[in-house]
């Protein structure tokens, strides 16, 4: 009974492996369950005078990694700085299947064992016998094995996948710590493949849009040890059916005995062309097709016209200059761990690029997948791909030089005939003592391959030779540059561009990894982690929230730093457009950023879902390809004064916008309009054009008001907006004589409140125990790794109270409280109780929870105490904003709304200040 059972297993197996067979005639899918060990010891690999060691005691499913599978050593500890694995290994892996049926059918055809984002060296062996080794982290690794098959018969395949330190590059993004983990497995397709003796191994395509033809190079492999001919079919269509194009046939033939035959065609494209681009990406297809000894293979390629190119400083795509609009990717995806391999992930994802107006991914000292390359060809979004270099021993190792530029060959191969693959590049901020002349090097090999822009690194060094540099510095916060950047040395004034950049190059620039403003964490999102990467350090930021008595603000942080990033991020974007010949930014980044001490610098999360402060719309208006612009001096005005601005249109559209209407309008809050106007001229691409002046007397407005002034173009999506604002340059005059205005914390005061006296106390700065420093922006990228300010995240404040009635205020920093903030002594609040809340509360670094305050009240004895530790003193002389703040201050001490909830204790204040 026990035979017949297991016979009748046995043709149960046969028939399921050959109807897999009958489905996908030409390959073996190896998906599924595989025999598993672990080798930490390299002690698995047969020698001579060795075997294998019998079947391997564990299982694992593959695709997927060791971390999914939860192999590995489990994480004894968590880390603040970045995500967590809860399983960790580095070293060598081995997998295997059998049982795996070759039909006899296959005897006369070539087998390839693919195997589709390995991690990273492989190793096979094919019925205990080996056949190879691949070392790619870029490109499917793809092995020969024709010769070590058993046709009519089970086999066994043996991998040996080691993501040990193969080559020393452990910063790059491709195995980092900081982002998708050095993984061990395979995650993409995994299959045994079967080809005519004589088939396609490669087809290049190289538009040639001037001369409205093709340039095809293939390789034809000839295994049948024979002299062979056959013929060639090339056939061209249109991707998009609603246009009528109808593109001939080419039919030719080929003659040789060579075992590599290497063919060049050129294929007419007509009169008719139909270019690739961000705004139309337009797809051809070509099907490539041989026919030899009886038998045919065909190549399927899509492609693209397109020409990327450059004029001087600007980019051009199909001789129209373009802007670059992109946004830096580091490959974050926690649930795996490791990057999407299908269509609909990617789709999803770089879906979200395009809905926030971007038209670039700089993939990070990484190269994604050929799914990811096949969705932007369809969305019309430029990639830059680069090599998985982020080194500091640059060109100074033969081995790793070589690995990169062979690596270098393969992406190009794989993934070269995609119009999205725009732009390549060695890695990120490479330092070595050979660095220049490798780069120099690899350079003059990548140009070979005419379809690429090329530049030698991202951030630096600038190489000779580079087609345009990825440049560091053109952004209002450089690396540890503390509080001497841009937005808090200084009031704004979006006069200022980045002309001096642009004239150090005569070719294009890219200025290196902006706006990297960061957001208060959403805890929210903590339960968004259900795969193999858990926020831990999400964790311990809430927690220590929790502790500090400030977990119920979680939210209003978020919100309000949130909409002061969007501010920062918009005059970022803004003052790249407004300078004459930038070529573009990359974004640090469009999501936020898990590791490196914890970036959450995106306005969506990790997971590309939208933040609650911000939506596409509002955020792809901030960088249309089309932008109004405004250059002014200031946005904090006086009622006597005449606003002066002039209006610009930067248009990187593909066509000029010919008898344009550009209407604009200073309009209060409440939509009212106080002036408007308009332009009408023509507005060519490429470039900025001057629209003219905008000139408002302010006198008709009769009180603190905070202004719209927004700018369209008539019967167009395409608009921007700016706030002023506007104060009165004489207040009525206001009396302190109910209250004693102190600049000390004393035992006067302290009397003089145990009496039920009211205390005004504008704080001797010197006097403020505090090492907060008066940050304006929000912190770049974090403050952990930068070790310096700024520190904070603005401020946070209950427009609706009665405090601010003579203030116009947001919940959140805006560019109007730059005076306030930079001249003022942040005071340190955690002593005091949970219900306590500043009035102006600075938002606080989530490494560093603290209860920070500008202005609060509270009861202390019977009396009633305001402290603010802005130094009006200093400031209301030149600024109109302290004197609107201050007036609007002693008005609500006068008001019966002056009335605290929450009592101080004498000790408590004492905390604040410096004791004598």
């Amino acid at each position: 009974m026990r035979n017949i059972f297991f016979l009748i297993l046995s043709c149960f197996c046969l028939l399921s492996v050959h109807a897999q067979n009958e489905t996908s005639k030409d390959h073996i899918s190896l998906a599924g369950i595989w025999n598993f060990k672990l080798d930490p010891l390299n002690i698995s690999i047969p020698v001579k005078g060795s075997n294998f060691v019998s079947r391997f005691p564990e299982e694992i499913t593959l695709p997927g990694s060791t971390d999914q599978a939860g192999k590995g050593f489990k994480t004894q500890d968590m880390s603040s700085l970045r995500l967590t694995r809860m399983f960790e290994y580095s070293g060598a892996a081995w997998y295997e299947k059998e049982n795996i049926f070759i039909p006899e059918s296959w005897k006369d055809q070539q087998l390839f064992l693919f195997l589709e984002r390995v991690h990273w060296e492989s190793q096979v062996w094919i019925n205990g016998k080996f056949v190879g080794k691949e070392e790619s982290l870029s490109t499917p690794h793809l092995y020969d094995i024709t010769s070590y098959v058993k046709f009519g018969d089970w086999n066994t395949v043996r991998i040996r996948v080691d993501n040990g330190n193969i080559h020393d590059i452990a910063y790059t993004h491709a195995i980092s710590a900081e982002t998708q983990t050095n993984w061990n497995g395979i995650i993409g397709r995994m299959e045994i493949q079967a080809v005519s003796k004589v088939h396609i191994a490669d087809v290049q395509i190289y538009p040639l849009q001037k001369e409205k033809r093709l340039k095809i190079v293939a390789q034809i492999v000839n295994h049948s040890n024979l002299p062979v001919k056959g013929d060639i079919r090339i056939n061209c269509h249109f991707l998009n059916d609603s246009l009528d194009l109808y593109l001939k046939e080419k039919n030719t033939t080929f003659n040789s005995s060579d075992s590599l035959i290497h063919l060049v065609h050129y294929y007419d494209l007509g009169d008719k062309l139909y270019t690739w681009d961000e705004f139309e990406p337009n797809l051809y297809e070509i099907d490539y097709e041989i026919k030899c000894c009886g038998k045919s293979d065909v190549r399927k390629i899509k492609f693209g016209i397109r020409d990327f190119g450059t004029k001087g400083t600007h980019f051009t795509i199909n001789d129209i200059p373009t802007f670059i609009r992109g946004a830096v990717n580091s490959c974050e995806f926690p649930i795996t761990g490791y990057p999407p391999m299908g269509y609909e992930e990617w789709k999803k994802v770089m879906k979200v690029y395009k809905d926030y107006g971007l038209n670039c991914i700089r993939f990070h000292s990484w190269c994604p997948p050929e799914s990811a390359f096949q969705v932007a060809d369809e969305l019309g979004l430029y990639l830059q791909v680069e090599n998985s270099d982020w080194r500091f021993t640059v060109g100074e190792d033969e081995a790793t030089n070589a690995f990169y530029l062979d690596e270098a060959q393969r992406i190009f191969k794989e993934y070269g005939n995609h119009p999205s693959f725009a732009f390549f590049c060695e890695g990120n901020e490479l330092v070595g003592k050979g660095c220049v002349d490798f780069l120099k090097e690899m350079l003059t090999e990548w140009k070979k391959d005419s379809r690429h822009l090329y530049v030698a690194a991202s951030g630096y060094p600038t190489v000779e030779g580079s087609d345009f540099f990825d440049f560091y510095g053109a952004r209002p916060q450089r690396w540890q540059e503390g509080l001497k950047g841009r937005f808090n040395s200084q009031p704004l004034n979006t006069r200022y561009d980045y002309i001096d950049y642009v004239k150090k190059f005569s070719i294009p620039m890219v200025t290196h990894e902006i706006g990297q403003w960061c957001v208060y964490p959403d805890f929210n999102q903590i339960s968004k982690y259900i795969g193999v990467l858990k926020p831990y350090n999400y964790e311990l930021f809430r927690e220590d929230l929790r502790n500090k008595k400030m977990l119920d603000q979680a939210h209003d942080f978020h919100i309000a730093s949130g909409k002061f990033q969007v501010l920062q991020k918009k005059e970022e974007f803004e003052s790249y457009f407004r300078t004459p010949g930038f070529g573009g930014y990359h974004l640090l980044q469009l999501n936020d950023f898990p590791g490196q001490g914890t970036s959450p610098v995106g306005v969506v999360d990790v997971f590309y879902d939208a933040k609650p402060y911000v939506d596409a719309q509002t955020f792809k208006q901030m960088q249309s390809p089309c932008l109004p612009l405004l250059r002014t001096d200031k946005l904090v005005w006086s009622q006597n004064e005449t606003f002066e601005g002039d209006a610009q249109i930067a248009n990187f559209l593909k066509e000029k916008l010919k008898g344009a209407v550009v209407d604009w309008k200073l309009e209060y809050l409440n939509g009212n309009v106080y002036k408007d106007g308009s332009f009408k001229l023509d507005i060519p691409n490429g470039g900025i054009t001057d629209l003219g002046k905008i000139s408002i007397p302010l006198t008709g407005i009769r009180q603190a008001a905070k202004m719209v002034l927004k700018m369209e173009i008539r019967n167009t999506s395409f608009s921007n907006n700016w706030a002023i604002w506007v104060y009165p340059d004489k207040l009525p005059e206001i009396s302190e004589k109910k209250v004693m205005l102190t600049r000390k914390w004393n035992n006067r005061v302290k009397h003089y409140l145990q009496k039920g006296g009211t205390v005004l106390l504008l704080a001797d700065t010197a006097q403020v125990k505090s090492d907060v420093p008066p940050c304006f922006s929000s912190i770049s990228w974090n403050a952990v790794w930068s070790g310096t300010p700024p520190n904070t995240l603005g401020i946070l404040c209950n427009p609706k109270h009665a405090l601010f009635k003579h203030f116009p205020t947001e919940e959140h920093s805006n560019w109007q409280w730059f005076d306030l903030v930079r001249n003022s002594k942040p005071m340190l609040l955690d002593h005091t109780t949970y219900e306590f809340k500043p009035l102006v509360q600075i938002i606080p670094d989530w490494n560093n929870n603290r209860k920070i305050g500008l202005i609060f009240e509270a009861k202390v004895d019977k009396g009633k105490l305001m402290v603010t530790s802005i130094a009006f003193d200093r400031i209301m002389a030149h600024s109109p904003v302290a004197r609107q703040m201050y007036y609007s201050l002693v008005n609500y001490l006068n008001s019966p709304d002056f009335s605290p909830e929450v009592t101080l204790t004498n000790e408590m204040i004492d905390k604040i200040f410096i004791q004598p």
